[in-house]
């Protein structure tokens, strides 16, 4: 009896292990940041309104607002410069990310998605050619959360002239499953009737 009651025991602490459930988050811009419809808006002033991911313009520092396709989009400011692009880093690994890009169809845009891991290797990767006006949507996926940053820019007669819009990721939060709870209880209860026995 005292075996099998320090088995479950054994077991219950061993099968406490959190399952990763995933919330899937999507900033539109749609109410604007920090009160700003359009104009020109610092990279601190759009991070402190995107929880969970943080974004940086490495072509400097500002993200223009505004709504060529009705809705509110951003594009990098200043864009037209060579190299321009968007990273994105998330403050836990993800599985999945997506994000809509586009212009005014004025020239063709090459539009890339690139996933990396934490050891800033390529995970996934999306690519679209564009020669239309409005957005398109690229997204990567890896089976586990893997992905610790994006990085995500179009090729194009004006370098990075491309607005970007809801960008959407996967936030995973650690919740116990019950079943494991319950048999951690389980065997906290024999651990305790073991003890007790002894003891009398």
């Amino acid at each position: 009896m005292k075996k099998a009651l320090i088995f479950l025991f054994c077991a219950g602490v061993a099968s406490f292990a959190a399952t990763a459930e995933a919330t899937q988050i999507t900033y539109d811009f749609n109410g604007g940041i920090n009160g700003w419809l359009n104009g020109i808006c610092s990279e601190a002033a759009v991070n402190a309104n995107t929880p969970g991911v943080t974004f940086d313009n490495t072509g400097g520092s500002s993200f223009t607002i505004s709504s060529p396709f009705g809705t509110i989009s951003l594009i990098n400011f200043p864009y037209n410069t060579i190299g321009n692009s968007t990273i994105a880093t998330f403050s836990s690994l993800t599985d999945y990310v997506s994000v809509d890009m586009g212009d005014y169809g004025g020239d063709v845009d090459n539009l890339y998605l690139e996933a990396y891991d934490a050891a800033n290797i390529l995970v996934d990767s999306a690519y679209f050619s564009s020669s239309v006006s409005g957005l398109n949507t690229l997204s990567v996926s890896t089976g586990t959360a893997s992905i610790a940053w994006v990085e995500f820019y179009g090729v194009g007669v004006n370098n990075n002239s491309v607005y970007w819009d809801n960008f959407t990721f996967n936030a995973t939060a650690s919740v116990p499953e019950p079943s494991t709870m319950l048999l951690l209880g389980s065997g906290l209860v024999g651990l305790g009737l073991v003890r007790r026995k002894f003891r009398g």
